[in-house]
Formats: C-alpha cells, structure tokens, sequence
C-alpha cells in the first residue's frame, strides 16, 4: 500500500492541500490518489477539475498506473471539468467570475448523488492568478467550494458557518486542491487561506542540492489548521521523505538510503 492513503488523510469536512513547484510537478501522486481511490470501491465516485491538464494527457498518465480513465468516465462514475474547454470565459480578466465553476461542480455532483462519498480533485488553484483573477475572488471561489464540500459531508466547517448556511447539498464530500507555488515559502494570501481550511498540507519539493538521477524530489507532510483530532502522520521537511519516478509509479524511501520504506 502506499503511503498516501485516502482512507487516512482525506476526510470529508476539512481539504488536503497539495503544493509543488515547477522542479517539483505533483502530478504523479494526484494519479496515484486517483488509482487508489477508484480502486479501493467499486462505487468509487471521483469528480476532476482540471485547469492546466487536458484530458488526454490525464488518460495516458492513469493508463501507466493501470486505471482505465476512459472505461471510468463513460461509466459515469469519473467526470472530467476541462476548465479552458468547457468554461473559456474564465479565462478573460475583464470581471469574469468563477461563480460559474462552482455550478459546474454542483451540478457534477448532483449526476453523482447515488453515490455515499466522491473525491473532488482541484488541479490546480494557481492557474486563475495567472489568468488575470484577482487574489480575493480566487480566495472567496475557495472558501466557498470547501463550505460546499463540508456541508455536503454534514459536518460543517467551523470557519465557513455564514457560508455554509446557505448551501443544501447532500452526500459526502472529499476535496483535494492542488496549488503551484514558485518557490518553498512563497506563501501568497491565497494559499495562506487554503492552508487555514486544510485539514493537510503535503510539499512536494525539488531536492535542496539539484537534480539527481536517482532522486526525483521530496515530500513533506503537514497537518493542517482545521484538521480534527491527532494527526495520523506528519513528515516535517527535515525529515521529508524522498521519491523516485518510474515509468509506472513512484518509489519512496528515506533521505540518504534509496531504499524503498513504503
């Protein structure tokens, strides 16, 4: 089993924030999660935002860790939201809102409302900056898309009450955002506000000394503000755990061994 379980660091009432760097791409454990999720149930639910990635390339990635997205999505038990695709006007600056992305997923998950538990996937938060969204709406579409995801889960956000209240929704809900960050430490509002909803914040970082041939990055592990109760596991950054990419998954071991430990 890999370390990374949904079973453990996903839960329904609070997200797990996801960031990584340029050096870093957090795209291997994103289609990890979602192969162990769709895997875990055969009524496994999973809803795919998707900002940056196509489909295509989502298709070929899974393929490699042996899920079958296409069989998935004709199905109906995987929805794919190609955000450039189906919601273009998100990407003009002029006012534009990101209201209509939150209806999108709504109604997603209502075509979804068989379903006891679905895994929202975000991939990823940082691109609407980069589209001209200013800090506040991008921080006010995340606020709002956690107290929809927490309500759902009957198990409110003590944060986001006022919001909350005036959303219905049922079924429960889990949420990963994946946010890109420039730098280790670059903390801008945005993400500050993610991490206060989070009930877990993973780094995947680039090694310290540069590129490795045998090392592809690191990988830290945080618990988060909103998170309730102990924390089931924590990997602060000296301590981070190291990876390596192969062609069909990653291999994890401890700093200064290449041993696989998980």
């Amino acid at each position: 089993m890999s370390w990374f379980s949904i079973n453990g660091l996903v839960t329904s009432s609070s997200p797990v924030v996801i960031t990584d760097q340029l050096a870093s791409p957090a795209d291997f454990l994103l289609h990890q999660l979602l192969s162990e999720y769709v895997k875990s149930s055969p009524d496994a639910k999973c809803i795919i935002i998707s900002t940056a990635q196509d489909l295509v390339k989502w298709k070929a990635i899974s393929s490699r860790s042996g899920l079958n997205l296409a069989q998935k999505l004709e199905q109906g038990s995987i929805i794919f939201i190609d955000v450039p695709n189906q919601l273009p006007d998100l990407s003009l600056s002029d006012g534009a809102s990101l209201l209509p992305l939150l209806d999108l997923i709504r109604s997603c998950v209502e075509r979804q409302n068989d379903a006891q538990n679905t895994l929202v996937i975000f991939d990823e938060l940082a691109t609407f900056e980069w589209i001209g969204h200013s800090a506040l709406d991008i921080s006010r579409f995340a606020r709002a898309l956690v107290a929809y995801c927490a309500k759902a889960s009957g198990e409110p956000h003590p944060s986001l009450a006022v919001l909350q209240d005036a959303l219905l929704f049922q079924g429960a809900i889990s949420l990963v955002v994946r946010y890109h960050i420039a730098a280790s430490g670059d903390l801008d509002s945005v993400l500050r506000i993610l991490l206060q909803l989070s009930a877990y914040h993973i780094e995947v970082l680039p090694l310290s000394s540069g590129k490795s041939g045998s090392v592809s990055g690191e990988i830290a592990l945080h618990a988060g503000v909103a998170l309730s109760g102990k924390p089931l596991r924590v990997i602060p950054r000296s301590q981070a755990l190291q990876y390596r990419l192969g062609d069909y998954h990653a291999t994890y071991f401890e700093r200064g061994t290449g041993h696989a430990v998980l």
